[in-house]
């Protein structure tokens, strides 16, 4: 990849926010020597007192919200100086910064390493022992006018600050502006409920919410400027429903700095003095005994079906950029040279899209679209596009709402799923998208270009993470990672009702994605992510049309996310094209021997850091092509030198 400057920006409610729910993607952009910029938006003050919370002489500790909220913000600036310079103690920069007019923050830069930059905003959470708690939803839906700041000890900025919703947005705004940064990374704006439970009870912290509500609401703003970053939603609480997606090594690591942050290897005295005691004690002398400490996963999880070759023979890339619909395209067949980003739409789009057509023909794209609207709060529906018959443009996003759209409750509708879709050889396009009740809906339109009511399939637990093939048989299947094993849904003819299949026995998968290929001979191939190990599995269905009693072990350098395959003729599931996320955020390969006696996975890494997932596929001349979207928010390509199985991929091409 070419040497491009990188900018990570990440806006989060709490000060261990990004430990817990970004790492390792944080540590892996401080250590690739990326501008890291972190913008902590409350003062985490909590309960005020700074003693674990397993102590029980912890309540007779009185609380103070000013010095908790002081050593927390220690702590962070202890855990991010260890992981960008290995010095916990490494000092840093402290400077009053004016925001917009009426609100300043501070601002700390790493001496050692001035791309390395934390805002504190340290508006007030409200402490539940507080009379009259407030917290910053109630900031973001209107029920507040201002919300008051909390100094901290040593602050530069003495005074309490009185901040408008208006202003917190301006402020945000104003910071990515500042820093123009190429990904910004934020958490989840619209978490899954506990669905183990009766009703409807939050999963996540309200917090984690509003401030992603408000960091979108900003981003809206800088994309008007003509900005388009990549955006990366993170999971928080809910991960722990699912397959852990870290494993142990990972796990190992992130407990080091949760410890530094939890000041477990504080020295007596505060190297910066500002504490009494360096770090969040809440945490307790054990950062593994949190279920935060084993995922690190995408809020929309990331598919591998964006890359597809397209009308007159030109491979064609898709992506989300801040919100907007944006596609790539190459020059001519089989040409290796690219032109775009052509950034489309309004609105604001997710950033997972699930791409479809026909072999060779117009890409049919579906989404899902986030709306604010006055006094409803806000709608997530479900969006379609197609492509123009010659490749170089699309429709505007046709609604299809949502599954949970009769209902009225803003809540349910919210928690629509990522998209997986398929066409089938008559047309018939299926949209199929877990639902609040977490199983499977699915909305079709038939060969006559109508559409049918949105249809409940049934499944229970069902992972935000399926995908939608079409068979050689010209029938539509999809396969849905659960809690303990696969779902899948099948036709028995083309357009024909769907079934559940019961006889996977993959074993847990991990959160984070599953990809399906047809291998041939009436026979699916599913490549996923064991949990717990991120190692590759391959699960092959057998020609009887069941299916083995586990998956077969491939490797693969660690790392999390959807797994890429494209199936190479007459070779077997371990002799695949396969292209993944590894360990250090970076592209790993594995391609068929060119030797058919030798078998299985040759795992490569190469390039720099990127984001989501990759793809895969095959050109005009039938070389096989790799993409990502790098960290850089540019598409980056490999592509093989000659088009043959197990020849070599050549170079990186950027756009």
């Amino acid at each position: 990849m070419n040497a491009t400057t990188r900018t990570l920006l990440h806006i989060i409610a709490h000060q261990d926010d990004d430990l817990y729910f970004m790492n390792p993607d944080l540590v892996r952009s401080l250590q690739d020597g990326d501008q890291v910029v972190t913008v902590v938006v409350t003062a985490g003050e909590g309960d005020g007192i700074n003693a674990d919370t397993d102590d029980p002489g912890r309540r007779a500790v009185p609380p103070d919200f000013a010095q908790y909220s002081t050593e927390r913000g220690c702590g962070l600036r202890s855990a991010y100086a260890r992981m960008a310079t290995g010095d916990r103690n490494s000092p840093w920069r402290r400077e009053p910064v004016d925001l917009v007019p009426g609100f300043a923050a501070e601002r700390f830069t790493l001496a050692a390493r001035d791309d390395v930059v934390l805002y504190f905003l340290q508006l007030h959470m409200g402490a539940p022992t507080e009379r009259g708690r407030t917290r910053i939803p109630q900031l973001w839906e209107g029920a507040l006018r201002t919300q008051a700041t909390l100094p901290v000890r040593g602050c530069t900025i003495g005074e309490v600050q009185h901040i408008s919703r208006e202003q917190l947005i301006a402020a945000l705004t104003a910071l990515l502006a500042h820093h123009r940064p190429t990904v910004v990374r934020t958490m989840d704006p619209d978490p899954e409920h506990d669905g183990g439970k009766e009703g409807f009870v939050m999963s996540d912290h309200a917090d984690h919410t509003a401030t992603t509500q408000f960091a979108l609401a900003a981003l809206t703003r800088h994309r008007e400027a003509g900005h388009n970053p990549v955006v990366e939603h993170y999971r928080a609480y809910a991960n722990r429903f699912w397959g852990y997606n870290l494993d142990s090594t990972v796990v190992t690591e992130k407990a080091e700095y949760l410890a530094t942050y939890a000041g477990i290897d504080a020295p007596p005295v505060c190297p910066h003095g500002t504490c009494e005691q360096c770090g969040d004690r809440q945490l307790g002398p054990n950062p593994y005994r949190s279920t935060h400490m084993n995922s690190a996963a995408y809020r929309y999880s990331p598919t591998t079906d964006w890359l597809r070759l397209g009308p007159g023979g030109r491979l064609n890339a898709f992506a989300v950029l801040a919100g907007r619909l944006a596609f790539w395209t190459e020059t001519g067949p089989a040409s290796g040279e690219w032109k775009g980003p052509y950034v489309l739409g309004d609105g604001w789009l997710t950033p997972t899209l699930a791409v479809t057509g026909l072999p060779g023909g117009p890409a049919e794209l579906v989404g899902l679209r986030r709306q604010t609207v006055v006094g409803s709060g806000v709608t997530v529906d479900v969006v379609h596009t197609v492509q123009d018959p010659n490749g170089n443009g699309f429709s505007g996003w046709q609604t299809l709402e949502n599954p949970d759209w009769v209902h009225g409750d803003g809540r349910r509708q919210r928690e629509a799923g990522v998209p997986s879709a398929a066409v089938d050889a008559a047309g018939r396009l299926h949209v199929f998208v877990r639902n609040f009740d977490q199983g499977i809906s699915l909305r079709r339109r038939e060969a006559d270009g109508s559409w049918r009511p949105w249809e409940d399939l049934g499944g229970s637990f069902v992972q935000d993470a399926g995908m939608a093939i079409t068979t050689e048989r010209g029938t539509v299947e999809l396969y849905v990672p659960g809690k303990n094993s696969v779902w899948r849904w099948y036709q028995n003819e083309p357009g024909g009702p769907f079934l559940i299949d019961d006889r996977l026995k993959t074993g847990r998968p991990a959160t984070g994605g599953i990809t399906a290929v047809d291998s041939g001979e009436g026979r699916v191939c599913l490549y996923y992510r064991q949990a717990g190990t991120q190692q590759v599995m391959a699960y092959r269905q057998h020609p009887d049309g069941s299916w083995p009693g586990s998956g077969a072990g491939l490797g693969g350098h660690g790392g999390t996310g959807a797994v890429a395959a494209l199936w190479a003729s007459e070779r077997g599931a371990r002799e695949i094209n396969l292209a993944h996320r590894g360990s250090r955020g970076r592209l790993v390969v594995s391609l068929p021997d060119r030797d058919r006696d030798v078998s299985g996975t040759h795992w490569h890494e190469s390039g720099e850091m990127f984001t989501h997932a990759p793809a895969l596929a095959y050109d005009a001349a039938g070389a096989v092509v790799v993409a990502v979207i790098g960290t850089d928010g540019r598409l980056h390509v490999r592509r093989q030198l000659r088009p043959s199985v197990g020849a070599a991929l050549g170079p990186w091409h950027s756009c």
